[in-house]
């Protein structure tokens, strides 16, 4: 586990810690069930015991660590009620976000959009499954924008942080990449030509699927990544 101390601001440790842990573990950098051992992580950041576990402790409080009495501290577990959980809200919130998006879309909305998803076909193209992760959160944040609901977009954020994990799980399953492009597509065909039921459904589909090969994943994978206990 190698990470980039380049941007560790020394002013408040404990919070830029946290902020590089964080990353590293929504990216799929850091996978879950990874044990995070203070003297590793102490000597490779450079920093004393004190503001590292401070960091841990925010981590903890944000649910992304557990803290396991006399084993440490451990990247969060999904449990499979958890992930089924965030999906079936997440896909509630966002088809309401894309109604609302339909009739407040502008073109100049569709050309941002549409730019985002040349630069995910290229990502895609070029086997880097990071941009892909980081260009798909944009391409749903840019309808979720247009809906221009407060409350609904601050709920989607909240659980897309969680979910973050577990998205940059699901680029790295895709038999290939191209193919988890098509359903933004139609979203955003169906978006451009205000064609609610066609969106929706491309964006159900476009969810379950996802759904589908992240628990897929955590049942089947081997060595240190996480099993489902449901």
């Amino acid at each position: 586990m190698a990470l980039n101390i380049s941007s560790l601001e020394r002013s408040n440790l404990a919070e830029s810690v946290s902020d590089l842990l964080r990353e590293s573990i929504v990216n799929g950098q850091i996978t879950p069930g990874t044990h995070l051992i203070e003297a590793e992580i102490a000597k490779q950041l450079n920093v004393s015991r004190g503001p590292l576990r401070e960091a841990f402790r925010i981590l903890e409080k944000e649910g992304l660590l557990d803290n396991r009495p006399g084993r440490g501290s451990y990247v969060s577990q999904p449990s499979e009620r958890y992930i089924k959980e965030a999906y079936s809200l997440r896909s509630v919130l966002e088809i309401e976000a894309f109604r609302l998006a339909i009739n407040k879309r502008t073109e100049e909305d569709l050309g941002r959009l549409e730019n985002t998803l040349e630069e995910m076909f290229n990502a895609a193209k070029s086997g880097d499954e990071r941009d892909v992760l980081r260009l798909d959160i944009a391409f749903h944040r840019m309808i979720w924008g247009i809906a221009d609901h407060r409350l609904i977009q601050a709920s989607l954020e909240a659980i897309i942080t969680r979910l973050k994990m577990y998205i940059a799980v699901q680029t790295k399953i895709y038999d290939d990449l191209l193919k988890g492009i098509a359903d933004h597509r139609i979203i955003l065909d169906a978006l451009r030509s205000r064609n609610e039921e066609r969106g929706i459904e491309a964006l159900k589909q476009h969810l379950q699927l996802a759904i589908e090969m992240v628990l897929k994943y955590f049942v089947h994978s081997d060595g240190d990544e996480p099993k489902l206990t449901g």
